[in-house]
């Protein structure tokens, strides 16, 4: 299959489930991507939803359902990465990340309730992984592939004056090793600091400064930069976050295979008044390799003893994290940290960060929570990493820092009360000062 792919030059890929119905053969995709019906000989796009309802109303299928490799919105076939007869018609959704809910009214399951019923088993990207000659999702290195729909970085940036040059030399450094032929930009954005932030010379014309007039805090200086974004593949990055040379390459390869991702990598913490070390970053510290947590940890899930977890090996790589499984507080949205995310433009657009945390978290955590609901695999990419720089908290003290945790919780917690498929809604607050 690495032959074939090669020859299409490596065009964006994607996994489709293909069920025999009685009278038709219908190919499923996966969510936030259109499902097609074939018509004698020719194919045409379906209403997913409306697929899927006749689905949860088939109680057997006419023949073998095979799981494909295609093209990316084609139909040509790279690969058959299984067939099998399924007792129960609807289980071939979770093929696909979709969570295990029966269509049901016009709202749909809450965040909490998709979250429960979600796997988060990506192993049918490990088989279309292995098929094309690379190692599982998680652990496979990557020569630099093209992303020909273009990368864009976001970095939304406050009281980072002392360390953004580096970060951005790290990010040009990454960029450069990118194929010709994908474009790419960064776009940092100035949340409201004082003095305002400059660029350093010498940066690439690629990179350029939005300023926001008022404090957005970090979500919303994320959603700044959406909207003066250009490309379909969106990186998420911190500013006082570096970047390995490599990072771009090996997030890139693995949104090539498709399309709903969400992809982390791990760090280093390195004090702000020490060099980067000469070396990838050791990840061994990241809270996602080990964590401790005392009794009393702030946060929606109680810690009442002392506990001590390694998310990614009692996971292993995430794959067993899904249906809300908890590992002493944390569950799979807390893997999603702000420092570093990669996702596709047209998951996250649409969503947005949520309009309302101000302050330190946990907005990522809930940001990735509703696409994880919606039908995202998280996958962290260990053949790269990241460096962070350790600083004082920005809040002022920790003591408060500590106030806008608990504040930003409350408004976590409520958005997992909400629909998964609708947008957020803005806080009854929000709304009466919006009038």
């Amino acid at each position: 299959m690495a032959g074939p792919w090669a020859q299409s030059g490596y065009t964006p890929l994607e996994l489709v489930a293909e069920l025999p119905f009685s009278t038709r053969l219908v190919r499923l995709a996966a969510p936030g991507r259109p499902s097609w019906v074939r018509h004698g000989r020719t194919w045409r796009h379906a209403p997913t939803q409306q697929l899927l309802a006749i689905l949860a109303r088939t109680p057997a299928l006419a023949g073998p359902v095979r799981l494909l490799i295609v093209e990316r919105g084609r139909t040509r076939i790279l690969g058959v990465l299984h067939e099998a007869e399924v007792p129960d018609p609807w289980s071939v959704t979770g093929w696909l990340g979709r969570p295990d809910i029966r269509p049901l009214g016009p709202d749909g399951p809450t965040t909490a309730e998709a979250l429960a019923a979600r796997s988060n088993d990506y192993r049918p990207l490990d088989y279309a992984a292995q098929a094309l000659g690379l190692r599982p999702m998680d652990t496979f290195r990557a020569r630099s592939l093209p992303c020909r729909e273009g990368i864009s970085v976001i970095l939304p940036a406050r009281g980072v004056h002392e360390v953004l040059p580096d970060v951005l030399s790290s990010l040009a450094e990454a960029a450069s090793r990118l194929t010709p032929d994908t474009p790419w930009e960064a776009i940092v954005v100035d949340d409201a600091d004082d003095p305002p932030l400059r660029l350093p010379t010498g940066l690439p014309p690629q990179i350029r400064l939005v300023r926001s007039a008022t404090q957005l805090y970090s979500g919303g200086a994320r959603n700044l930069g959406m909207t003066h974004s250009r490309y379909e593949l969106l990186v998420f990055c911190d500013a006082d976050t570096h970047l390995s040379p490599n990072y771009l390459q090996q997030h890139v390869a693995r949104h090539l295979i498709a399309p709903n991702l969400i992809t982390v990598s791990l760090r280093e913490h390195v004090p702000a008044d020490l060099p980067l070390p000469d070396r990838a970053p050791d990840v061994g510290q990241d809270s996602r390799s080990i964590a401790q947590y005392a009794r009393g940890r702030v946060g929606l899930a109680p810690v009442t003893a002392p506990v001590t977890v390694r998310p990614l090996a009692q996971t292993r790589g995430f794959r067993n994290f899904g249906h809300g499984r908890h590992l002493g507080p944390v569950d799979l949205p807390f893997m999603v940290k702000g420092n570093n995310l990669a996702l596709s433009a047209a998951a996250a657009r649409p969503l947005g960060f949520p309009p309302e945390f101000a302050g330190w978290g946990p907005e990522d955590m809930c940001f990735a929570a509703k696409l994880i609901a919606r039908g995202s695999y998280v996958i962290p990419v260990l053949s790269t990493g990241v460096f962070h720089r350790a600083h004082p908290p920005r809040s002022g003290s920790p003591e408060r820092r500590d106030a806008e945790l608990a504040t930003n919780l409350a408004h976590y917690a409520r958005r997992l009360d909400e629909p998964a498929a609708h947008p957020w809604r803005l806080p009854r607050q929000q709304r009466r000062a919006a009038r």
